[in-house]
């Protein structure tokens, strides 16, 4: 992979006499977009700065910065993209787009203020190129947005913990659901893809007879309608469409994450009822459903008593990419309407989450810490 920014004019924050093409990109953010560990970057001279595939020395990424006047830097970018081939990339930058490169691989060029960049990748096993050389362009696009530090070229963005291998792994916390704190799994993976898993808990009670039901919890108020089928399925309209199917005694579930199941399991809860009417005996039981959506997945555990007794647990389960963007990563689900997560890794144990609404959770990697959600 061959990186190079084409001009920055002196005004920028990132062009200065102290600036070197080893500050636009870093070590991290080079492995992270082609998923493979990397040497330091080796300044070639003020301009150009190498990175190599530890694995294969012929995947490279250089860096490279020319300054010049704007109308130069403006005109060879139409030039380049008037060429046959070219393709649009839309996100990064003022204006970018594909080309294949001479060399061999993918060449993305944008325009980000005053500067213009150009990213050109050449790795024979890279499964999805574009996607690689588009990650690190937007990495780069931010940095021209923002002053740079002239530090060492292998100095981690703050937040950002140096290497995937710090960051990827197993991460646990309590994120805010509505008007509680679900249990929240999280699984980062260094090339780039990530899953999460949030539960939460709703003991209550339940009126369930002449085919309608309702369960009643201080979090809120469930109702509809159900048909049995049988003595171990039943099914539920309403707000809740779903299809039930009984487990047995002592049997866990076979889709909700297992690891937040036994941390729910682990802590003893009691509910209070009054009396009710009583609940139709074929119900009675713990039962298992699920229902997907287009950007997730909803499992549930239900159990329900013949003292009225109704424990609604619920896991909703994401996955997507992991988009880098100054100090932080994006948890970005295609074909969701909905902003992405946004983390910051404090260090190689301590992770901070910014959900939807901006509120931030604390996560680490301990899983005890899901007890206290």
């Amino acid at each position: 992979m061959a990186v190079s920014l084409v001009g920055c004019s002196q005004s920028n924050d990132v062009i200065s006499n102290n600036l070197n093409a080893c500050l636009i990109v870093t070590e991290a953010e080079v492995e992270f977009a082609i998923g493979t560990p990397v040497t330091p970057g080796l300044r070639q001279n003020d301009r150009q700065c190498l990175y190599q595939a530890k694995r294969n020395p012929q995947e490279t990424v250089m860096v490279e910065l020319n300054t010049g006047p704007d109308g130069d830097r403006k005109t060879l970018f139409q030039d380049q993209r008037s060429k046959a081939g070219h393709q649009p990339v839309p996100g990064v930058g003022d204006g970018a787009f594909t080309l294949r490169s001479p060399i061999g691989g993918i060449q993305l060029t944008f325009l980000k203020s005053d500067a213009l960049v150009t990213l050109s990748l050449t790795s024979p096993k890279q499964a999805n190129p574009q996607a690689a050389v588009t990650n690190l362009a937007k990495v780069a696009a931010n940095r021209l947005g923002a002053p740079i530090r002239t530090t060492s070229a292998t100095d981690a963005e703050p937040g950002i913990t140096g290497t995937p291998s710090l960051w990827a792994g197993e991460w646990y916390g309590c994120m805010p659901v509505g008007m509680m704190y679900g249990k929240g799994h999280l699984s980062l993976n260094e090339r780039g893809t990530w899953s999460m898993t949030t539960a939460v808990v709703m003991p209550g009670t339940i009126i369930a007879n002449r085919g309608r039901w309702e369960a009643e919890s201080y979090q809120e108020i469930l109702h509809g309608t159900y048909q049995v089928a049988g003595s171990d399925r039943f099914s539920t309209t309403g707000i809740l469409s779903v299809t039930w199917d009984k487990l047995e005694k002592n049997q866990g579930p076979t889709k909700f994450d297992p690891l937040l199941w036994r941390s729910f399991t682990a802590i003893p809860r009691k509910v209070t009822v009054k009396r009710l009417p009583a609940v139709e005996s074929s119900l009675v039981g713990t039962w298992e459903g699920s229902s997907k959506f287009v950007d997730r997945q909803e499992d549930f555990v239900w159990t329900i008593t013949a003292a009225n007794v109704s424990e609604f647990f619920k896991a909703t389960s994401q996955t997507g990419r992991i988009e880098q963007e100054q100090d932080r990563f994006r948890l970005v689900v295609p074909q969701s309407k909905t902003p992405p997560l946004s983390i910051r890794v404090l260090s190689q144990d301590k992770m901070e989450l910014t959900d939807t609404s901006g509120t931030v959770s604390q996560w680490n990697r301990n899983e005890k810490l899901l007890s206290r959600c």
